[in-house]
């Protein structure tokens, strides 16, 4: 039998019958010569069957292992010997054709909905992957590792190597087409309604195509498409077409169509030469030109339905087909059209034991393989191997990947090691490749040319690839060109051209009055030689310096100590100079003018410089700025300008939330004090800090729950609180000032003040349903708060007695009156049965009576007399009777009853009728008594319910099956009437939700048993007719008094979805759901707080904090959120350290403590830096509500600032008491008589180096009387610079002069 998978339209047909075609091939193959003949010949089956049909076409990896599935669900890997390797086992049958990764990776589709990756050493799973219907096409696998399949659920899918899925598309009908790739990587398939679809590799419609309607004829695509060179496409289709289509980039034409007599399922080849070969139903191998759509040839080769034919590396095809008769012919036809030969005319024939719907597989050692009907996989040594044709068989190569051509581009470089190459690698036939190079700067190379399978000079170089390319990159080595430059005061000499790696020698000469100071520029050898090298590993540009003679400028303050002023020192001839005066802040002094070798009141002083000069700067007393700032929470106040020695006020006020912390700066007569005054003494500048404040947050709550959430908590934070509600509670709000949604069991409250807050719960309420049965009824239903016990009361009808109650919670169920705990919703069912009563009868006289029983409520309890001979049945007594004169008749059972039957002798003049009734509680008869002799006496039978008259049975009746006839009383006469017990039907009915149990034909009077049994997620809501003992519960029974029809109630549960939030966030989604439905929940984190998970059974994906909670029982979910944790990173610029609570991680809101600490020699400036409470104060807080990276910045104590020199310009100052004095960035100063100095200040002490005087001890009351401390000779020295025969000093320790040489 033929497999053809999912069509359901009919398959046209040939107009040759399939006795003739397959009389017209046998005719021609006997007639036709071999154009070539060589024998094939049979190179091994499998030793065993597979135990299934093999549809599946055969793969083969490199190692020689044949990969093929089969119908037994099982993916078989065979050696190259034809035996098993292993077997993968599925869950259906493996018709989808096995496709090989680059690693070996074996990828395979199943009609268990699956597609496997299988490890090939031991056939062990990789991973699966399950999609939502049969997967008969191959997988194909891109050059990016990507599997693309589709399947028969209207799918395409691409998954990732892993099993991962990269993406789907909704095709909208099923795909058993196996995709082929273009050169760029676009995905090619057809659907089995008629569309050729190109993809792009994101997934994304490039194009689609839709193929002609032709009558009758199903325009499904199974055939998996072939790719030429130059990217026409070729497929086959269900309505007998074969189709050349071009890609245009976004849309698709049609290059030719060819119109066969039959379906084209079998997936089309390109053969060597310009030729695409199809097989169509109507039994013809054709050779069609790629390019015109023209027949080349075509030959009969019998049915082939979807094996596709191979072509080898001569271009000889290979086919099988069925040839009728029971015969499988494996063909060979050469490029011509005519038969090489054929498996069954050979010499030594090859016995082909079923039908071949399996794709040929040609190896390039010549091997042919397939599969086989008769469970087998055939290998057939056929001499020749598989063709290098774009697409020689079904998915182009032996491994099946359906992947285009590649070829690798190698590139090397010369010399090597001279630069970089990107862009080699591999990429497909037909492929862009793009080189470019760069080069090696420190070896000194540049990029020169191409050479080998590419040539040129071009950088970025781009071409086309279509055979494996070798490539270099030559590279030339660098010349570079060297000047040499002078400044003024010399020359120099040395510019030239040299190559990369070579030493030039440059020199630098003086001219009168300079010095030679030093090269600039890269590559020198030695910068302050004047003859040396310079490395040329680049173009260089150096350049000779030359230094100045200098003259000296002096200057003198008056009065001592009022300022002071920079400028002072040496210079060269003509150079400008700039004097600039700066009167001491701390002495309260103003600049007045200069006086000395020359007079001028500017300031700054500027003139030229020709000779030595001594100069005084005269000053005046002056007044300071005091500039008042404030931190961030609050404002500060007292900016002014005020005399020296003055006390300033100043005030600071915090903002709402804050409290002042204190000032930062000098001066300052109580930092503590929000009003205090500043010591004026110099310029000031002034900052308030303050400090954020924080609040304790107390929750209250009664018996009814429990909160969270209290503590402290700075200003204007939103602090989260959380309220659980106990058992039986629910929450009702909060009461409080600052709650953000006051009827949120998870909200905040800002925290700008102290709060109390209260969390209010109330009792639930639940709902008391209560069902009854037949017979009584009940009272007590209603709402009810929660841990109530209710009163509930079961009334039994006229006739009825109270059974019991069911259902939870219920205090006394064998109580009518009892009562139900209500500490949920509750349902209590109660049922009553009908009551019965004895019927006892008394005889009276000669006779007996039959009909004592037990009987139900109002039932007819049928009686019969009978009377012994030659007596005579009389009457009833009692009550009830229905007919106290007929001796069968019946009782009404309302109440226990006692009658009497009373018999008398009989009248022998007369004759007596007795009648009697079969069964005797079957029916009542009348007509009984005394008659005389031959009258003609009238009787009737009458049926009780449940029961059909039959006959009378009996001499004398006149007609027997007449329920009223007459009987002619010649005699005596005993007579029966026949009553037959009737049979109803019982139909049961239920809607969805569950299933019945019970149906059937039953007795009247019969209790039939009847169940329900509700579907998972559905509740039981009780039967729907009449005669239902206990309409409420799952199994009862039903009276069968009459034909029922009765209904199973059932209706869908739903469960109550709770979700609980921790502290941190808030959550949506609570309610009532309907059994399987998926609820959407969500976690909102609040500011400072991350989403952790969901606790709780059914959540689809724990770790999103929007996600799916499946609603099959009752849920109750709870999130997690947890405190975001910050990185706060300290940092100290030069000049000190800092230290507090450090680098680390703190929680949100945590506000660590900083501090700064200046190393000797400098002071603190500021914090940079986000989260700062003070950034002036050096010990302060950072708030944490992010990742925080502080820097604390320190500045250098300049001796300027120390000895409150008075600036001047250039970065001279003057001093009162120290002198006229250079001062570098470096620290380094030039002081006007003691020369290069280095100055080092302690906590209480001021020390300097002097490279003449070593360290000294510098005091302003000392140094202005010409004395200070020498370290060095552990003792004082005395200072004098007026010496007219220069500068000296006086040693105390060795009490002598010496001569003081300065620099």
């Amino acid at each position: 039998m033929i497999f053809i998978p999912d069509l359901n339209l009919p398959i046209p047909k040939s107009p040759l019958t399939d006795l003739v075609r397959y009389f017209l091939l046998f005719t021609i193959l006997l007639a036709a010569p071999f154009a070539s003949y060589s024998n094939p010949s049979l190179k091994w089956t499998t030793p065993y069957s597979t135990n299934g049909i093999v549809f599946s076409s055969p793969s083969i990896a490199d190692d020689g292992t044949v990969y093929i599935g089969s119908n037994d669900n099982k993916l078989h890997a065979i050696n190259s010997d034809g035996t098993a390797k292993w077997i993968f086992s599925t869950g259906d049958w493996v018709d989808s054709t096995p496709a090989i990764g680059p690693d070996g990776t074996v990828y395979v589709g199943s009609w268990d909905n699956q597609i496997y990756a299988i490890n090939p050493s031991d056939g062990t799973k990789l991973w699966d992957f399950n999609t939502s219907s049969s997967v008969i096409a191959s997988p194909s696998i891109g050059v990016d590792g990507k599997i693309y399949f589709g399947s028969k659920d209207d799918f395409f899918y691409a998954l990732e190597s892993n099993g991962s899925l990269a993406w789907e598309v909704f095709i909208g009908n099923p795909v058993s087409s196996s995709a082929a790739l273009g050169q760029d990587g676009t995905i090619y398939f057809g659907d089995e309604n008629g569309t050729f679809h190109a993809l792009n590799q994101d997934g994304s419609t490039k194009w689609t195509y839709l193929v002609d309607e032709v009558a009758d004829a199903n325009k499904s695509i199974l055939s998996s498409p072939a790719i030429d060179l130059v990217g026409n496409i070729f497929f086959g289709c269900g309505n007998g077409y074969c189709y050349s289509i071009s890609d245009n980039g976004n849309s698709a034409s049609l290059a030719w169509k060819y119109q066969t007599g039959d379906r084209v399922d079998a997936s089309p080849v390109l053969g060597t030469s310009n030729e695409v070969f199809f097989v169509s139903r109507d039994g013809y191998l054709r050779s069609i030109d790629t390019s015109t759509g023209i027949i080349n040839w075509e030959v009969f080769c019998g049915d082939v339905f979807y094996s596709s034919p191979v072509v080898d590396s001569n271009g000889r095809v290979y086919v099988i087909g069925y040839t009728g008769f029971g015969e499988n012919h494996l063909f060979a036809f050469d490029t011509n059209g005519s038969l090489a030969w054929d498996t069954n005319s050979t010499s030594s024939p090859l016995s082909i034991g079923g039908l071949v719907d399996s794709s040929l597989a040609l190896d390039q050692n010549g091997t042919l393989f397939f599969g086989c009907f008769d469970n087998k996989v055939y290998a057939v040594n056929v001499g020749t191997g598989l063709a290098d044709s774009p697409w020689p068989q079904f998915k182009r190569g032996n491994n099946r990947n359906g992947a285009w051509p590649s070829f690798l581009v190698e590139v090397g470089l010369s010399p090597s090691g001279a630069g970089e190459v990107n862009g080699s690698g591999i990429y497909n036939q037909g492929a862009t490749a793009t080189l470019s190079v760069s080069s090696n700067i420190n070896d000194g190379y540049s990029f020169g040319y191409w050479s080998g399978d590419q040539a040129g000079s071009s950088n970025p170089l781009t071409f086309g690839v279509n055979s494996h390319l070798n490539i270099t990159a030559n590279f030339n080595l660098n010349s570079y060109v060297l000047e040499v430059n002078s400044g003024i005061g010399g020359t120099a000499t040395g510019s030239t051209s040299l190559p990369h790696g070579s030493l030039a020698p440059i020199s630098a000469s003086t001219s009168h009055g300079y010095s030679f100071s030093g090269w600039t520029g890269d590559g020198i050898t030695d910068a302050s030689a004047q003859s040396t090298t310079v490395s040329m590993t680049q173009a260089r540009t150096v350049t000779a310096n030359f230094t100045p003679n200098l003259y000296a400028i002096n200057i003198n303050v008056l009065p001592i100590g009022a300022g002071t002023v920079t400028g002072a020192g040496n210079y060269s001839y003509g150079n400008s100079v700039s004097l600039q005066a700066a009167p001491d802040a701390s002495q309260g002094y103003n600049f007045l003018n200069w006086s000395g070798s020359s007079i001028s009141s500017d300031n700054p002083y500027n003139f030229q410089v020709y000779s030595d000069l001594n100069l005084t700067a005269n000053f005046a007393l002056n007044a300071y700025s005091l500039k008042v700032n404030a931190g961030s929470g609050g404002v500060a106040s007292g900016s002014t300008s005020s005399p020296h020695g003055s006390l300033a006020p100043i005030s600071a006020s915090p903002n709402p939330g804050y409290s002042f912390a204190g000032w930062v700066g000098d001066g300052i007569s109580d930092p503590s004090s929000p009003s205090t005054t500043v010591s004026m003494t110099k310029a000031r500048t002034i900052a308030a800090s303050f400090s954020l404040n924080s609040y304790p947050l107390t929750l209250l709550v009664d018996d009814g729950g429990t909160v969270s959430g209290d503590g402290n908590f700075t200003h204007g934070t939103n602090a989260p609180i959380l309220a659980v509600p106990n058992h039986g509670y629910s929450f009702s709000g909060w009461t409080g000032d600052g709650i953000t949604d006051p009827t949120s069991s998870s909200t905040t409250v800002q925290m700008n003040q102290p709060q109390t807050i209260t969390a209010n719960f109330q009792l639930n309420t639940y709902a008391l349903s209560l069902n009854s049965s037949t017979g009584g009824s009940v009272s007590g239903d209603g709402n009810f708060t929660h841990g109530s016990n209710v009163s509930i009361v079961a009334t039994p009808a006229v006739g009825y007695s109270f059974n019991g109650w069911t259902g939870d919670g219920i205090a006394d169920s064998t109580s009518a009156s009892t009562t139900v705990s209500m500490t949920e919703a509750r349902t209590a069912s109660v049922t009553f049965s009908l009551n019965s009563y004895n019927l006892n009868i008394i005889s009276e006289g000669n006779g007996t009576a039959i009909g004592e029983g037990n009987f139900s409520h109002n039932s007819l309890a049928p009686v019969n007399a009978f009377p012994q001979s030659g007596y005579v049945f009389l009457n009833w007594t009692g009550t009830g009777i229905t007919d106290l004169n007929q001796s069968s008749t019946t009782v009404l059972m309302n109440q226990d009853r006692n009658v009497t039957v009373r018999f008398g002798e009989k009248n022998l003049s007369s004759t007596y009728l007795f009648i009697s009734s079969i069964p005797s509680n079957g029916g009542t008869t009348s007509g009984a008594g005394n008659y005389s002799l031959d009258e003609n006496a009238t009787i009737s039978a009458f049926p009780l319910p449940g029961y059909s008259f039959s006959s009378w049975s009996g001499t004398g009746v006149v007609s027997p099956l007449s329920e009223e006839t007459n009987i002619i009383m010649g005699e005596d006469r005993n007579i029966s009437a026949v009553f037959s017990q009737n049979f109803y039907n019982l139909l049961l009915a239920s809607g969805s939700g569950g299933s019945i149990s019970g149906s059937g034909s039953y007795q009247h009077g019969a209790n039939a048993i009847i169940s329900a049994s509700p579907s998972e997620g559905y509740l039981f809501n009780g039967w729907k007719g009449n005669g239902v003992s206990s309409p409420s519960s799952l199994i009862t029974t039903v009276s069968m008094t009459e034909p029922r029809n009765i209904s199973a109630l059932f209706t869908k549960k739903f469960f109550a979805l709770t979700i609980n939030p921790t502290a941190g966030g808030t959550v949506t989604g609570a309610g009532s759901y309907a059994f399987g439905s998926s609820s959407s929940i969500t976690a909102s984190p609040f500011d400072g707080y991350s989403f952790s998970s969901w606790i709780g059974n059914g959540v689809t994906n724990s770790l999103s904090s929007t996600t799916t909670v499946t609603m099959n029982q009752d849920r109750n979910i709870s999130a997690l959120f947890s405190i975001n944790s910050y990185d706060l990173v300290i940092n100290a610029g030069t000049g000190g350290s800092v230290s507090g609570e450090g680098s680390g991680s703190f929680t949100f809101g945590s506000t660590p403590s900083i501090t700064a600490s200046p190393l000797e020699g400098y002071s603190f400036t500021s914090w940079t830096g986000t989260g700062i409470n003070n950034s002036l104060s050096p010990s302060t807080f950072v708030t944490m509500n992010q990742d925080q990276n502080i820097t604390a910045l320190f500045s250098r104590i300049m001796l300027s600032s120390k000895i409150l020199a008075d600036g001047r310009e250039h970065n001279w100052y003057e001093s009162t008491w120290f002198g006229s004095f250079y001062e570098s960035a470096s620290g380094w100063c030039y002081h006007s008589n003691l020369g290069w100095i280095y100055p080092y200040f302690s906590e209480n002490s001021f020390w300097i180096w002097s490279p003449h005087l070593k360290w000294l001890w510098i005091s302003s009351s000392t140094y202005a009387n010409s004395f200070t401390w020498s370290e060095n000779e552990k003792n004082w020295i005395y200072l004098d610079f007026e010496n007219s025969s220069g500068p000296r000093i006086y040693s105390y320790g060795k009490n002598a002069w010496q001569g003081l040489a300065i620099d």
